[in-house]
């Protein structure tokens, strides 16, 4: 552990500002502006493709009907960068993303970040092909709602299954490992084996469904869209945030990591080590009761806000 430190205290401050700039919870969506549609009538395909694109980009599942949108969808064709007949007689279409994004919003609808959080979806072990289905299902779902998702099978890796169970902090330290900003349970349900009991587990969102894989992407997309405009909406402050327990580079990785995948925090900085602590400098919507929430489920305990304002936290590694 001495050596560790030493280690530790002993990197230079430009490589330690380059580590906080890390964060790898948010995934772009693959086709946002794009789909296949069937037919091949280049009128009609644009029309349909858009309204598929629109779900995606609003975050809302009724965006294709949306009477604020109905002019974008009646004009389609405008936006149209790619359109190609498939070898099955159906319609790929591709829109140009820029212009499509300046129409939506001056039609008076906010677009949800592309860079979305990865959702880890941990399965439950099913019998026979069941488990199957369940991915396709899943993926079909993810992609009509443009949610990145990872799939992970209980029966397939065993530290993932042993998390089932687990708390809500347990479940997001877990998707967190896996590079993922949120986590979806799934678990059957003792009086329909067809029907799911679905929990969400996110920094800044949560919920639960029963029933098929597309009511619980639905659920989790309009959750997670829910308080990405709430926070959008929030102004951004600026935060002091001293952190200790941090006693080794794999602890200082995991901090720092974990504090600039918030939702809501960017521009984290490194302001002072000292032994054990680390002090962090970064803007953060929601404010300090935000903050503090969604570090608690990543063993991140609050101690207060000194006199002078800063956040104060020890961090406990498997705590």
């Amino acid at each position: 552990m001495h050596r560790a430190r030493e280690c530790f205290r002993s990197l230079p401050l430009a490589l330690l500002s380059l580590l906080a700039a890390a964060s790898a919870n948010a995934a772009p969506v693959p086709s946002l502006y794009a789909a296949i549609v069937p037919g091949s009538d280049p009128q009609h395909a644009a029309q349909a493709a858009m309204r598929e694109v629109l779900v995606r980009l609003v975050g809302n599942r009724d965006a294709g009907d949306d009477p604020a949108l109905a002019g974008i969808v009646e004009d389609a064709k405008r936006y149209v960068q790619l359109e190609r007949n498939t070898t099955r007689g159906a319609t790929q279409v591709i829109f140009d993303g820029p212009p499509l994004l300046a129409a939506v919003t001056a039609a008076g609808r906010s677009v949800w970040d592309p860079d979305r959080p990865l959702l880890w979806v941990l399965l439950p072990a099913l019998a026979g092909s069941a488990t199957d289905d369940l991915r396709s299902q899943l993926n079909a779902a993810a992609q009509v709602r443009g949610v990145p998702i990872a799939l992970v099978s209980a029966d397939s890796a065993g530290s993932a299954a042993e998390t089932g169970n687990a708390g809500a902090a347990a479940l997001l330290a877990a998707a967190h490992r896996a590079g993922a900003g949120a986590a979806l349970t799934a678990q059957g349900s003792a009086s329909d084996p067809q029907s799911m009991q679905w929990t969400l587990v996110a920094p800044n969102a949560e919920g639960h469904w029963t029933g098929s894989a597309a009511i619980a992407i639905d659920g989790v997309t309009d959750a997670l869209v829910r308080a990405s405009h709430e926070l959008e909406s929030t102004p951004a402050g600026e935060f002091d945030c001293q952190i200790a327990g941090v006693n080794d580079l794999a602890a200082f990785t995991t901090v720092v990591d974990t504090v600039g995948s918030l939702p809501g925090v960017s521009d984290v900085r490194l302001r002072a080590v000292d032994a054990d602590q680390l002090t962090l400098h970064f803007k953060a919507r929601g404010g300090a009761g935000a903050i503090t929430h969604a570090l608690a489920a990543e063993h991140l305990h609050s101690l207060g806000a000194s006199g002078d304002g800063i956040l104060r936290y020890r961090y406990q590694s498997g705590s």
